[in-house]
Order: structure tokens, then C-alpha cells, then sequence
């Protein structure tokens, strides 16, 4: 007992079977049927391991395996122990259990201690490669989804034209520098039919958010990026499309997914939406870990701002996640509204003001300029750089 035979075989076949390294501990006569039945061809990487069903399996053959194959005898307690004690010390490690004759208790035991899956002995070749790429499938899924995201923020207008993207845009600019991270800040124009943000930011590039919604399972790190239009301010802005596009058309799990990479691997995103709601829209935001709702001192902005509110409670967003931002205040004394009936009339808190500085804000957006670079007194700027801080000291913002 103890002789250890590795073997390493070539694909075979059209099928692509990227199976990682696959150790196979169990009794003589079960490893030959896998040596025999394989002939050396079905798998790129195997080892087995012949041993008995209490034998401890060498640690080294172990931390070279990807996945491990573990034969289990019901009727010996030492060896389903020594398949939990091999989860406990290898905790990354899927397990897969090869069992004779398996009761329907056992394999819920086992299931709860963490086997990735159960084959039959003796074994049957394709059984075993099928719950081996099963079980690399499931470490892949378990890693992807502890990955850290980076916050988002969802920024919406009230009404159409009360200056949300124009926020939006400062905003990303202004994250991305207090931020400092190596990585950019992703700039997302969700408003298809009249988005303005590669404008604003005096974007130039091909490509548009439209080629991501539409490139299906096509859709992966590599094409987001070649969608990227850089600017100078660590922001990268993926652009609303030249052409007018049907709301209707854009399909949520892709927008979803597509937040979702963006979040793997961009310092944040910031996302503009488009004035009317549909359900991928209600989707994102929903997503986003803090919704920037817009408005501005007037009736109809606040009457509007109450029924998006209603529109968000209906779908389940929490209350806590949304913020108020009132734009273009004006520094008077007597108005017929002010701040604090924001907060009363819309029980939200208000996190910020943003000073009325037109047309100089309008002029260099038409340059496709910040604020700050036609203006250094500019007061729209100096608030929109206290919104951005107070955002990054909610979000925890990370430099990377």
C-alpha cells in the first residue's frame, strides 16, 4: 500500500476540457480501473494515489492537486473522518467523494461538510471528468463572487435639465482625485437617446455603450476596456451612442453584468440615467450602493423627486440609499424655498448644495472642460468637490 502513480495525459478531442490537476486517492483495484478505463488520453493532468480508506494521503501530492478524488467506505467511520479532516486542512481544495454504495444520509453529511460532489465506484471515466470540470466551475463561481466591487453611484434628476449630469461628470473627476488610486474611475452615460457625458468631458473615441449591451456572452474585461474613452481626470467614460437607441431593446441581466466587471476592476462607477424609468434603469440603481437623487428649489423638481422616491420604494430600494442634492442654489437671502423644506417635504437627507454659476459652467462644458478649468473661484466646483468627499467617506472609496 502507499505506491504512488502519476500519469499525465493529452486532450483529447475537439471539446475544450481545461481540466486542472486531478489527484485520485482509493483503493489498488479502483485506481487501475481509472488508469485502464483513461488510457492515457481523456484527461491534461492526472495522479492517483492507492491507498487504504484510513491511510493519511501525502500532504505534497495534495498541495500539487487542483481537485481531489477521495474513495469513502460507508462502513468505516475513519474514512469519512478523513475526508471532513482533509476540507478543515484544505479549505480551498474541492473534494469530490468516491463512494460504493452510498446512502441518501451519507451524502447529505457530506454535502454539509463542503464535498463538492459524489461519484460512483468503480469508476466511470466520464463520470469522474464531469465532476471534476463540475467542481472547478464551482471554485471559479465561489471566486468570482468574492471578488471586491468598487462602490457605485447612481446619479438621477428630478426633472429633465436640472443639471444631474452635469453633476455626474464632477463628480467622477472630483472621486477620482481625492481617491488617488491607480485605476480610473468609470464614467457610465446610461441616458441612451440624449446622453451629453462624453461631451461635457471632452471625450473622443469609438465605440459606445451601445457595442457592450449588445455583445452578448462576447462581453469580458477586454471589450469593455477597448470601449473606454480616457480623459485627463483618471476617468474613463463609456459614452451614450451616436444614434437615438429604443429603451425598450436594452436587456437587464446584460446591463447587470456589465456593471458588475465594471466594478471588478475600475476604482468606482458612477452612472448617469436616463429621465425615463424602465426596468433595467430601476435595475441599475437598485444595484448602485447610493442613489444621488438631483432636484432643484421649485415645485414641479420636488413634486417629480416624491414620485421617484414612491417609484424606488415600490421596487424595494432601501430609503437609506438615497441622498438629496439640491443644484443650482442661489446665495440669497429670502426665497420662497430653501433647504429645509427640501428635507420636509421629501423625509430624505439633503447631503449637499450646488451653487447656481451659469453661464460660466455652461461654457466649458460646451469646451468639453471641467469647471474648474475655466473658472479657479468657481463655486460650483468648491461643492461639488464636498459632495465628492463626503461620498468617498460613505462609499469607502479604496486607492489601489
Amino acid at each position: 500500500m502507499g505506491t504512488e502513480e502519476f500519469y499525465r495525459f493529452n486532450a483529447k478531442g475537439t471539446a475544450v476540457r481545461a481540466c486542472a490537476d486531478m489527484l485520485v486517492a482509493a483503493a489498488p483495484e479502483h485506481v487501475a480501473t481509472v488508469v485502464a478505463a483513461d488510457d492515457r488520453h481523456s484527461f491534461p493532468g492526472l495522479a492517483t494515489f492507492a491507498c487504504r480508506n484510513d491511510q493519511q494521503i501525502p500532504g505534497h501530492l495534495i498541495a500539487a492537486a487542483q481537485v481531489l478524488v477521495v474513495e469513502v467506505d460507508p462502513d468505516m467511520p475513519q474514512s469519512i473522518d478523513r475526508l471532513i479532516e482533509l476540507g478543515r486542512l484544505y479549505p480551498g481544495l474541492p473534494r469530490i467523494a468516491a463512494i460504493a454504495n452510498g446512502s441518501v444520509p451519507l451524502v447529505r453529511t457530506l454535502v454539509r461538510e463542503g464535498v463538492t460532489d459524489v461519484v460512483s465506484l468503480p469508476f466511470q471515466i466520464e463520470e469522474l471528468l464531469d465532476a471534476s470540470l463540475g467542481a472547478i466551475a464551482a471554485v471559479k463561481a465561489r471566486a468570482q463572487s468574492t471578488v471586491k466591487l468598487a462602490p457605485m453611484v447612481s446619479v438621477v434628476g428630478s426633472i429633465g435639465g436640472c443639471g444631474a449630469s452635469s453633476i455626474a461628470t464632477h463628480l467622477a473627476s472630483e472621486i477620482a482625485a481625492q481617491i488617488g488610486s491607480t485605476r480610473d474611475v468609470a464614467m457610465v452615460d446610461f441616458d441612451l437617446q440624449s446622453g451629453t457625458v462624453a461631451d461635457y468631458l471632452g471625450c473622443a473615441g469609438t465605440g459606445s455603450l451601445a457595442d457592450l449591451l449588445a455583445a452578448g456572452d462576447r462581453l469580458d474585461q477586454e471589450l469593455i476596456q477597448s470601449i473606454a474613452q480616457p480623459t485627463d481626470h483618471k476617468v474613463s467614460v463609456f459614452a451614450a451612442p451616436p444614434d437615438i437607441q429604443p429603451l425598450e431593446n436594452v436587456e437587464t441581466d446584460q446591463v447587470l453584468r456589465l456593471l458588475g466587471l465594471m466594478r471588478q476592476n475600475f476604482a468606482g462607477v458612477v452612472v448617469d440615467l436616463p429621465a425615463d424609468w424602465t426596468n433595467w434603469a430601476l435595475s441599475a440603481v437598485s444595484a448602485s450602493d447610493l442613489i444621488v437623487l438631483v432636484v432643484e428649489l421649485s415645485v414641479n423638481s420636488l413634486r417629480q423627486a416624491k414620485r421617484r422616491l414612491q417609484l424606488f420604494e415600490s421596487v424595494g430600494i432601501e430609503p437609506e440609499k438615497i441622498v438629496l442634492v439640491v443644484n443650482r442654489v442661489e446665495r440669497r437671502m429670502f426665497r420662497s424655498i430653501d433647504l429645509s423644506d427640501v428635507t420636509t417635504t421629501l423625509d430624505r437627507e439633503v447631503i449637499g448644495s450646488i451653487a447656481m454659476e451659469e453661464p460660466q459652467l455652461s461654457s466649458a462644458q460646451a469646451q468639453g472642460l471641467l469647471a474648474r478649468a475655466v473658472s479657479r473661484k468657481s463655486k460650483f466646483n468648491d461643492d461639488v468637490i464636498k459632495l465628492a468627499a463626503d461620498l468617498a467617506t460613505r462609499l469607502h472609496f479604496v486607492a489601489e
